[in-house]
């Protein structure tokens, strides 16, 4: 424990905040890859979004000329034909549906439209495609505000307790390889996970605490091996 409490985790973890599926985020997912050249990329999916995610592009006749794809597959896609390792690192869909139904108190009334006063005048996902990535982020945490006053376990379960399950297999991919010579680790998740995230990295009894906190159990994160095909 003393080892990994010496690594500092915020020097090898790159974060990429993403708004999924929008053209920024697919060209800065390529852009991160290629310039960083990363031997592993972690993505905030688990494994049947992954295989959802790639089995739809492959059946789809429109895959070679598509604009539609997500960072997720964009960052797969960049790394090229090279040897990679890829961590699925968020909780899966069942596992947050089932903690929101179990954390749900009495007198929570979850409100599709809670935060409908803090509607920009712009489209977020406009807003993001012309660059102001800052302003979009703003809206999204003032929405979260605004639904933990109504329905507290929601944004628990979708935000804070995934920042610490993510963190956690961020931290655990780190100190597999803690002297490596390439030392980043690319990871994309959603542009709300980025801050949280970064806060418990900078801190790893900070995740412990959460974990303990949440009642949340620590698992691996999914790896999916890349090897690199060799052309004659």
């Amino acid at each position: 424990m003393a080892e990994i409490l010496n690594i500092d985790f915020n020097e090898r973890v790159q974060l990429v905040g993403t708004a999924h599926f929008t053209r920024r985020s697919i060209n800065d997912a390529y852009e991160a890859v290629k310039s960083s050249n990363p031997k592993d990329v972690a993505l905030e999916l688990d494994m049947r979004r992954y295989l959802n995610l790639n089995s739809h592009c492959v059946a789809c006749q429109r895959a070679p000329s598509c604009k539609g794809l997500c960072e997720f597959t964009g960052a797969t896609d960049a790394l090229g034909n090279v040897d990679a390792n890829i961590w699925l690192i968020d909780m899966t869909e069942e596992e947050m549906r089932q903690r929101i139904r179990r954390s749900l108190g009495p007198f929570e009334r979850p409100r599709t439209r809670v935060a409908a006063r803090y509607e920009p005048d712009e489209d977020p996902i406009r807003l993001w495609e012309m660059g102001y990535k800052n302003e979009v982020v703003d809206y999204s945490e003032r929405q979260m505000e605004a639904l933990r006053r109504v329905s507290p376990s929601i944004p628990r379960v979708l935000i804070d307790e995934r920042n610490a399950l993510m963190a956690a297999r961020l931290a655990w991919v780190v100190s597999q390889d803690p002297v490596t010579e390439n030392p980043k680790i690319l990871a994309f998740v959603g542009a709300a996970h980025v801050k949280g995230i970064r806060e418990l990295l900078r801190d790893p009894v900070l995740i412990k605490d959460r974990l303990g906190r949440f009642g949340l159990s620590f698992s691996e994160p999914t790896l999916i091996r890349r090897v690199a095909v060799q052309v004659a």
